[in-house]
């Protein structure tokens, strides 16, 4: 059993606000779960429609639809950001991919040491509120990054749990339909989701520069066999809760991990400065 599975049992009666609804802790993540998608690409030309790489994080901000992952999950696949999709239900119980209306890239600056590089691996996808005929909030994660808090501005003592929500390669299946003469009908691509738990951890020579070290917060807790697709997923943490008052804060997103279990994190402060930058274009 997890750190966070036996610590919220005993605290089931308190409530932590997620997208304007108050849960109990043990339900958070699985709250939280819905916002936390496979980055989904459109396939012109292939047998499959689409295709996942990594992760991705959706939530609305300010009246904005969001998709927030790392720019290498698209440099990796050689693919481009308007290849990226939303998958919603249409008409007829048919699934319809929207693009994105605006794309961006997080920068540094480039009189910045390139060792920093990481820190720059942010993109951030906007879809249109006005899309005609459909309401994409609901798909949305209501969270406001500025006000949130991370954790740099709260207390260590009081953080309670700091997961992740994922999608790992290794459990992405494509499950193929044939014809009686195996002409292929369909290909339904199936990406199952992880909930992974750290703690902060010291720094080694394997961290890039700049990011956060976390490292499995419990050697109870399973952990992928191979981290490839979890970049992009959102990092966040619970904190609170012996005080009586258990929040939602955001930690920030993995970039890199090892099979170890351990990750490097860009941290929430970074996000908001990338996210300053696209709303001001």
């Amino acid at each position: 059993m997890s750190i966070i599975d036996a610590f919220t049992k005993a605290h089931a009666k308190l409530s932590v606000p997620v997208n304007g609804l108050y849960l109990p802790v043990p339900q958070v993540i699985e709250s939280l779960q819905r916002f936390c998608r496979p980055l989904v690409f459109h396939n012109d030309g292939y047998d499959h429609d689409i295709s996942f790489s990594g992760s991705c994080l959706l939530f609305r901000h300010r009246g904005h639809n969001l998709l927030l992952c790392t720019r290498h999950q698209l440099t990796n696949a050689k693919r481009s950001s308007d290849q990226i999709i939303l998958v919603v239900d249409g008409a007829q119980g048919r699934r319809v991919g929207i693009n994105p209306n605006e794309v961006s890239q997080g920068v540094l600056d480039p009189s910045s040491d390139p060792a920093y590089a990481d820190l720059a691996d942010i993109m951030i996808a906007e879809y249109s509120p006005r899309n005609p005929g459909r309401d994409l909030a609901p798909h949305f994660l209501s969270f406001d990054l500025e006000s949130a808090r991370d954790l740099r501005t709260v207390d260590p003592a009081s953080v309670d749990a700091i997961f992740s929500i994922g999608y790992p390669t290794g459990d992405t299946s494509y499950d193929t339909t044939f014809d009686d003469d195996w002409q292929l009908l369909g290909v339904d691509v199936v990406s199952r989701w992880w909930k992974l738990y750290f703690k902060p951890a010291t720094p080694t020579v394997w961290d890039a520069a700049g990011t956060v070290p976390l490292e499995p917060a419990s050697n109870d807790d399973p952990i992928p066999d191979d981290p490839d697709g979890m970049s992009g997923a959102p990092v966040f943490f619970i904190h609170g809760i012996k005080a009586g008052q258990p929040e939602l804060g955001s930690a920030g997103i993995i970039v890199r991990g090892n099979k170890l279990g351990r990750i490097n994190m860009i941290e929430a402060a970074h996000i908001r400065q990338a996210l300053a930058l696209h709303l001001a274009a």
